[in-house]
């Protein structure tokens, strides 16, 4: 089985070829969120190089949020127009999961966070590849308050994605009498290549799924999970409780 893979929910994009398990190739581009004219390019160049086709393609996979709303936007609507117009099926994933996936460390507590700004991250909690929560964004705050206590007697909680580093960022500036000091010996973080999602981890996860005989969705049937309303649907609901 081939699989193309994609992200386009972060600040990069990423889009990977993976075939019986393994992955085959991948382009990770820093794009300053211009996905729009940069998902395609990559994805041909990656087809071309591979002397590839889109007919050669047996899954498509991607991530669906949460993330930039643009991104996800773009992204999705590219995969759902490949996936229809071969008429493959497609794989879809949480960008948190994604992250999640790319620790590997059955017996620890990751916690997958993206910057949801406003002093807030989109999180997760995971275990051995299963979330222990529901992913939305949380204020840092309270997200680590949370973890202290809910995980009081664990002895690391591994951190990952880019924001980890507004959770890093905020435990060193902690006083030493805030109640969260102690669990600054708790926390560590993954690599920052790992702050990235990877397609290529996707792509696994996807093949993953095929050997459990997993149902794949239609194109039509993708949907996004953007955790959040966009700010501009925000901004106008404030205005009519005016």
């Amino acid at each position: 089985m081939i699989i193309l893979a994609s992200d386009t929910s972060g600040k990069s994009i990423s889009v990977a070829l993976a075939e019986s398990g393994i992955i085959r190739d991948e382009i990770l581009e820093k794009t300053k969120m211009q996905h729009a004219s940069s998902l395609l390019p990559a994805i041909n160049s990656l087809l071309d190089r591979n002397k590839l086709s889109l007919q050669d393609i047996d899954l498509f996979a991607t991530t669906t949020g949460p993330g930039s709303f643009t991104g996800i936007r773009i992204g999705l609507s590219a995969v759902m127009g490949l996936a229809y117009g071969t008429g493959k099926k497609v794989y879809s994933v949480s960008s948190l999961a994604a992250l999640a996936a790319a620790i590997s460390s059955k017996d620890k507590v990751i916690a997958p966070v993206l910057d949801a700004r406003g002093g807030r991250v989109y999180s997760g909690i995971y275990r051995q590849g299963i979330s222990l929560t529901v992913e939305k964004p949380r204020d840092i705050a309270g997200f680590l308050e949370g973890l202290a206590e809910e995980y009081l007697t664990t002895e690391e909680i591994i951190f990952v994605g880019d924001g980890s580093l507004l959770i890093a960022d905020y435990l060193s500036a902690l006083g030493p009498d805030d109640s969260l000091v102690s669990f600054k010996e708790k926390a560590a973080f993954a690599p920052a290549e790992k702050n990235d999602i990877s397609a290529g981890r996707v792509a696994l996860l996807a093949h993953a799924a095929f050997e459990s005989g997993e149902e794949f969705l239609a194109a039509h049937e993708v949907k996004a999970t953007y955790g959040i309303e966009s700010a501009a649907k925000r901004n106008l609901e404030s205005k009519g409780g005016q």
